[in-house]
């Protein structure tokens, strides 16, 4: 059975998002607060957790942030009644694999997950080369593990939405990817000719590589036509 779940402080939404998606065979399990969810975190991970963005002690990007400092990489969708494209960009940057704004159909939010859940299953079978590692100038990456590595040896652990979108490039050498073969290489529902989503992820994305790296931007946007690795992505065949 998929394990969702769910920091809200909304119980009357907790409740009734529970019987929704026990109707459609997911167990939601509700978290009021964010202790709550890090003392259960202790014990046991969801296979996804809806995260609202506007709780009453600490915000909902201030946990996603630290929950991927931590390590946790299963999939966020953040929930929030701020819709406005600073707000979302926030929830993305701090590490969301998606963003809807209240108030929301269940269907819509049904599609979502399912999206999220079927690139999680997708990303483990991607890249089967060797390890599944790869090294890309000076970053070694990991899809497997979903960190990158660079000269300091200390991984940064990155989202599942993210890894895929670099997979998806090391795994097409030479080739200009567009936004819509990276939509569909995540798993993302969101049409890209309306959203920026794709651009707001490569650019976190090619952020996150020139830190870990040696500050070379090791992709690179070709305007009108879409993204592609400026190094090659050279396989591991022992694991670093």
């Amino acid at each position: 059975m998929t394990l969702l779940w769910i920091l809200e402080d909304d119980e009357k939404l907790c409740d009734l998002l529970a019987g929704l998606c026990a109707d459609v065979g997911w167990m939601l399990t509700p978290y009021t607060t964010p202790r709550g969810l890090e003392q259960a975190l202790k014990t046991s991970t969801p296979d996804l957790l809806l995260l609202d963005q506007m709780l009453p002690v600490k915000s909902g990007v201030d946990v996603l942030s630290s929950l991927r400092n931590q390590g946790f990489s299963f999939p966020v969708l953040m929930l929030s009644a701020l819709g406005a494209p600073s707000d979302r960009i926030a929830g993305l940057e701090a590490g969301a694999d998606d963003y809807m704004s209240k108030p929301f159909l269940f269907r819509e939010l049904q599609l979502r997950i399912e999206g999220l859940l079927r690139k999680t299953e997708a990303i483990p079978s991607l890249g089967q080369a060797r390890n599944g590692a790869y090294q890309l100038g000076p970053v070694r990456f990991d899809p497997q593990r979903l960190e990158l590595v660079g000269s300091s040896g200390s991984p940064v652990a990155i989202s599942r939405g993210d890894a895929a979108l670099l997979l998806a490039l090391c795994q097409r050498p030479g080739q200009t990817l567009n936004r819509e073969r990276l939509a569909w290489a995540t798993g993302s529902l969101v049409d890209p000719s309306r959203s920026r989503t794709i651009d707001m992820r490569l650019s976190r994305l090619r952020r996150q590589l020139i830190a870990v790296g040696d500050g070379t931007d090791l992709v690179e946007c070709l305007r009108g036509e879409g993204y592609q690795l400026r190094v090659a992505a050279v396989p591991l065949s022992e694991p670093a």
